[in-house]
């Protein structure tokens, strides 16, 4: 129990013990005055001593009312200090409130000024990798400076919205198993392009490793790392591995690039923070990559290390928990044997609010064979065939249409009860958005869905194409020459 007491007052603050300490001193005078009128009461002098008892009688009552100024006193200075103690709450009170209230204010806006951003450059995206996809002599080097720039606004973009989101606190982690090689494999595809595009070799160490983690934030911090890497990077090789550690895998991120000391290992972790030799090389970051990266991997509870040299590369690992897949889940995530033919002569119907959107996917995914019906609304779509009727494989769904109207969740939904209604399958549906939000990743789970975020990257729509129709039966047939 003295230890409990102990530990309280360690833990209380200065104004609860200030406050202990009056009411204390309060106690003691009360029992001082109590026994000065009890010895007053008791007292058995001799009636032949009136005068004595008289005077001792005067002194006891003037030390009576001494105690009892000192205790007014004593009362009054804690009524005073009191009140000015909840004059300094209120204040703080207010404080803290005005301050969650400009945090979340910054947080809506940045996620309202993020989602307009990326609708323009999400359209610049798909127009220059289609011209990429067949490039003359006279576009190439234009084209690699724009798609860098894109890269560069893109990469802005995103890493404010994320710092913002994991300031509010409303990131949080929703954990699923899943094999690391289908995250993995796409990454080293994406980022084998851009290494090489510096005169870099990216090394890739697949895995068969089956983990659980949250796909989607996972994702984020293996971009930030890859990016790091081979942007700090000028001559070389950059490894993405991974490598089994008793009960987890670590994912590994390895460059030879610039480097750092170790006195600044503590300090790249730090928002608005880099390192005095990586200024040069990016001038326009943000210095939040790595912060994000670590606060993600806090959220996913997921170890992080790093082992860095000047002039000799850097090292970052990231460990995570395997797990087991059902046989009926492994089934599921099997590629099927004609994966990379799936998209030619495949019908796409392509619904997105941008003008300039429509254009660009049409365009890009004409590049990969599809034939595509592109529209700004299902009623301008259905002036050119009939959603309900007409043959279809797959949907790519804008998820934020015209304000005040439904969402894109609410029209494929809609949409394909009408199919249903008139005898045709339902179509797969991709959902695409620049909202980030756990509710709708969690609508699209559950109603499967393909989630993919905006600016849309085409190799990871190209995959996405093809792993949702190899689940789907054509309506189409081949092309014909």
């Amino acid at each position: 129990m003295a230890e409990d007491n102990a530990a309280d007052g360690d833990s209380a603050s200065p104004w609860d013990l200030h406050e202990a300490r009056l009411m204390a001193e309060n106690a003691r005078l009360r029992r001082i005055c109590d026994a000065l009128i009890e010895r007053v009461e008791e007292s058995n002098m001799a009636p032949t001593a009136p005068y004595a008892a008289f005077q001792h009688s005067v002194v006891l009552a003037e030390q009576v009312r001494e105690r009892t100024q000192a205790l007014r006193e004593a009362n009054q200075q804690l009524l005073d200090e009191i009140e000015e103690r909840r004059r300094v709450e209120s204040r703080l009170r207010e404080a803290t409130e005005k301050a969650e209230r400009a945090n979340i204010s910054k947080t809506k806006f940045v996620a309202a000024v993020s989602h307009d951003l990326m609708q323009p450059l999400n359209a610049a995206r798909l127009f220059t990798s289609a011209l990429q996809d067949q490039p003359d002599h006279n576009t190439q080097f234009m084209l690699s400076h724009i798609d860098t720039a894109l890269l560069d606004l893109e990469s802005l973009i995103t890493t404010l919205a994320d710092a913002s989101k994991l300031d509010a606190g409303v990131v949080s982690a929703e954990p699923g198993v899943f094999p690391l090689r289908r995250l993995l494999d796409v990454l080293a595809e994406e980022y084998r392009q851009m290494a090489a595009a510096k005169g870099l070799r990216l090394r890739y160490v697949p895995s068969s490793a089956v983990v659980r983690s949250d796909p989607q934030l996972l994702s984020r911090v293996m971009r930030n790392l890859l990016s790091n890497a081979v942007r700090y990077t000028d001559r070389g090789s950059i490894l993405l591995g991974c490598r089994r550690r008793g009960e987890r895998v670590e994912v590994v991120v390895a460059d030879t690039g610039i480097g750092i000391g170790d006195d600044q290992i503590g300090d790249i972790f730090q928002e608005f923070k880099r390192g005095a030799r990586a200024v040069k090389y990016h001038e326009r970051g943000l210095g939040l990559g790595l912060s994000i990266v670590e606060k993600i991997s806090r959220i996913l509870d997921h170890p992080l290390t790093v082992r860095s040299r000047e002039n000799r590369g850097s090292r970052f690992a990231l460990q995570l928990p395997l797990a087991r897949l059902s046989a009926a889940e492994a089934r599921a995530m099997e590629p099927a044997a004609d994966a990379g033919r799936t998209l030619a002569g495949r019908r796409v119907w392509v619904v997105d609010n941008d003008r300039a959107i429509c254009s660009g996917m049409r365009t890009l995914l004409e590049q990969w064979g599809c034939r595509v019906a592109a529209a700004e609304s299902v009623q301008a779509l259905a002036e050119h065939l009939d959603p309900r009727r007409d043959p279809a494989d797959v949907l790519l769904m804008d998820y934020h249409l015209d304000p005040g109207g439904d969402n894109g969740m609410t029209v494929a939904d809609a949409l394909n009860r009408d199919r249903r209604r008139a005898g045709a399958e339902a179509l797969p549906v991709i959902m695409l958005t620049a909202d980030r939000g756990p509710y709708l990743k969690q609508r699209c789970a559950r109603d499967g869905h393909t989630l993919i975020y905006k600016p849309v990257k085409p190799m990871k729509l190209k995959l996405a194409l093809q792993h949702t129709l190899t689940r789907a039966p054509s309506t189409t047939g081949p092309a014909t020459k």
